[in-house]
């Protein structure tokens, strides 16, 4: 695909936080960028966040404004590279709104970060690098995902951990319907309602943002406050997964 006429869409859900963006998402463009030779756009699917990008040096597009810049760009080919963990509702909705321009626009999408057995082994292994999983603690990795069925890179991920021997690991899709049930579920089952063990709430994202945090932790109703009002000692990583 030549570069003359392609140019690339860097699609997240987005943050309003400065800092986030700038370590984690500015310096993933530049290397896209560098890899691939192409020019990118930076896409955040939440508008209002998009919206809150407006200074020159930080200006992030939403999905819609990135598609028209391309077009009066010149460009004829859009590949769209999105930031997403799993295909989940935030991945269908980028496509669905991807689908409005192909009458104008050739748009090639590419997988979720976490898509297959293989990518979610390769996560696995780089996540091991990074940190390192207390075996007197239990872990909730969260997942955004769908309320409509069960992504099935969640299930490969939590086959990964447990062929790595992680039975204090469990993998959420906090969109799944009763997901806080199967949370509680496999607690009960760890026993760590009667242990008392550390629960360490640990999101699947690339970058904190603010619609993940009302979901997971500053709400009233959010996840980590329902654990806790359920008697668990959940305690929250926050900042997203920093690659």
């Amino acid at each position: 695909m030549s570069s003359k006429d392609t140019i690339i869409i860097l699609a997240s859900v987005g943050t309003t936080i400065i800092r986030a963006k700038v370590t984690t998402y500015d310096m993933i463009k530049k290397d896209l960028a560098d890899y691939s030779g192409m020019d990118v756009l930076q896409v955040f699917t939440d508008d209002n966040a998009a919206h809150a990008m407006s200074e020159p040096e930080d200006r992030v597009y939403t999905v819609e404004e990135a598609l028209e810049k391309a077009i009066a760009l010149g460009y004829s080919k859009v590949i769209a590279v999105p930031v997403f963990m799993t295909k989940g509702e935030l991945y269908n909705s980028l496509k669905s709104r991807l689908d409005f321009y192909l009458d104008r626009l050739e748009i090639t999408m590419t997988d979720s970060v976490l898509h297959d057995a293989q990518s979610c082994r390769e996560f696995v292994e780089i996540f091991e690098t990074i940190t390192s999983l207390d075996p007197k603690k239990e872990y909730l990795f969260v997942e955004h995902g769908n309320q409509y069925y069960h992504c099935a890179a969640n299930t490969y991920l939590q086959k990964a951990l447990d062929e790595k021997g992680y039975a204090n690991a469990k993998v959420i899709q906090l969109k799944e319907r009763d997901s806080f049930g199967q949370a509680i579920a496999f607690l009960k089952s760890r026993k760590a309602d009667e242990t008392g063990a550390q629960v360490i709430i640990i999101p699947l994202i690339v970058a904190w943002g603010d619609y993940m945090a009302n979901e997971l932790y500053n709400a009233q109703d959010s996840f980590v406050w329902r654990l806790r009002n359920a008697g668990y000692r959940a305690a929250f990583t926050g900042g997203g997964l920093r690659i």
